[in-house]
């Protein structure tokens, strides 16, 4: 019987945010928790250790995985955190070589190649979806019959990294156990995602779709791919009730980019947790276009209370180039019904794209400011790997493509020609000071803690944290939005 660690990135709040770690937050993994019970399900000996959710750096993590032993250790990481997972990699095969490593997550399934050439004691890769080819490997392993050509990976053979043919995505969501929650130490109650997205702890987030059939060039669409696939309503229902009654979660983060797309299915989704009568509350994320005043009251009937929207500029003509597909009016149309049902928004921006000028920043600043919007967040162009952007951009402006390390939203990695990086970062200061700082904002604020003060704590961390970016004069890379 093989002992199975699964990772996510060694990356410490400091290493994400920088000097404003304070008011950073925290989620549990639902990936790796879909693949522990993946592991589980096969009955192998599986242990999780959530470094990113955690706050753990290389030697915390490196201590715990020698710790269970293991025959195979499975990572999960980001762009960020490719750096640091593979220095944490290098450390446990010094320690033992014959342990298995395998790295999976979008930055791999983006760069295969560049990934497994730049760390060499990551073993073999996990190219795309992840839970059928990981149980294929570790049936393999177990038999000790590991094979060069396994669907979806890419693997190092003699003459070189082989990249092998796609899995098939697996067609019914369904057929996957529910997450392994149990071995996410401490969950629920160790995590605290942002406050923006809070009403009651404790909490836990979610995906309940994969792919998206949209064409935004800055997003990465490489791991599930353009077809969406959904867990069933009943699934996603059943879902919510073992959280609630089996680990006393009592809010629902849904992470899905494509979650209110089809009418029908959130219709199915909120009546079952109406017909279940779950007490829980739950936030979810919405496509402009495509929302309807109907279903938002249904969905805030059924526990709703935020929805947060991709905006990303306010200016039309960067829209259309980002191949958003949604306008102005849009966003307008979409918040005023959002208000109307009762639910609160937040609105997702972007500063920095190709072609993007002081004017049109301006544009966004204004816009976020007109939106009856609850919240922001503001993000500085990055030009992931795996998008339609990345290997173009160069010819629109300077990108710092080499360090992977950087890729956090809030660093300065990619000026447009005609701005400096100075340009991109005072307009992120003032945006996040003229929308938080109006009356409308703190008052909503302060009648929230009144209502729950639990947030109150978390609130004044993130008061102080803006009246640190605007009492600092030089515009540090990291800059954590409320």
């Amino acid at each position: 019987m093989i002992r199975v660690v699964l990772v996510t990135a060694p990356l410490t709040l400091e290493d994400r945010y920088g000097g404003f770690a304070a008011a950073g937050g925290s989620q549990p993994s639902f990936g790796i928790a879909l693949l522990g019970a993946v592991a589980l399900q096969m009955g192998l000996e599986t242990h999780i250790i959530d470094a990113s959710a955690e706050n753990m750096g290389i030697e915390d993590t490196l201590s715990e995985v020698l710790s269970y032993e293991p025959d195979v250790v499975g990572f999960s990481s980001t762009t960020l955190g490719i750096v640091a997972t593979g220095e944490l990699s290098s450390r446990i095969k010094e320690t033992n070589a014959n342990i298995l490593t395998i790295i999976g997550g979008c930055h791999v399934t983006a760069l295969p190649s560049e990934t497994l050439d730049a760390f060499p004691d990551f073993d073999l890769a996990v190219v795309g979806e992840g839970e059928t080819t990981f149980a294929e490997i570790l049936d393999l392993v177990q038999k000790k019959a590991m094979r060069d050509d396994i669907l979806g990976t890419a693997i190092r053979a003699d003459k070189g990294i082989k990249i092998n043919p796609a899995r098939p995505l697996i067609k019914n969501l369904d057929h996957l156990p529910l997450p392994a929650w149990k071995l996410l130490r401490g969950f629920p109650h160790a995590f605290k995602p942002s406050l923006a997205r809070i009403k009651n702890y404790p909490c836990a987030t979610v995906v309940l779709t994969r792919g998206c059939p949209f064409k935004c060039n800055f997003c990465d669409r490489s791991v599930f791919g353009q077809t969406i696939r959904s867990y069933s309503p009943d699934y996603a229902v059943r879902l919510l009730k073992d959280l609630r009654e089996n680990f006393g979660v009592k809010e629902i983060l849904i992470e899905d980019d494509t979650f209110v797309l089809s009418a029908k299915r959130m219709t199915d989704f909120c009546e079952g947790i109406l017909a279940e009568n779950l007490d829980i509350t739950w936030s979810c994320l919405g496509r402009a276009d495509t929302v309807r005043l109907d279903l938002l009251k249904l969905m805030k009937k059924a526990g709703c209370w935020h929805i947060s929207y991709g905006i990303e500029s306010g200016d039309q003509q960067i829209l259309d180039k980002m191949q958003k597909g949604e306008t102005i009016a849009d966003f307008e149309r979409a918040i005023k019904l959002t208000k109307e049902a009762g639910l609160k928004s937040k609105g997702f921006f972007i500063l920095g794209f190709p072609d993007e000028t002081l004017e049109t920043m301006e544009a966004t600043i204004n816009l976020a400011k007109r939106l009856p919007l609850d919240d922001i967040s503001v993000s500085q162009m990055t030009p992931y790997p795996g998008s339609l952007l990345y290997d173009k951009v160069e010819e629109y402006g300077v990108f710092n493509k080499g360090d992977w390390r950087k890729m956090n939203q809030l660093t300065t990695v990619f000026v447009p020609y005609g701005l400096i990086k100075e340009d991109i970062e005072q307009a992120r200061k003032k945006m996040l000071s003229q929308f938080y700082l109006q009356p409308r904002i703190i008052v909503a604020k302060l009648c929230q803690s009144l209502a729950n003060p639990r947030l109150l704590y978390g609130y004044l961390k993130s008061f102080a944290t803006l009246l640190k970016l605007m009492n600092n004069k030089h515009n540090p890379d990291h800059i954590i939005s409320s």
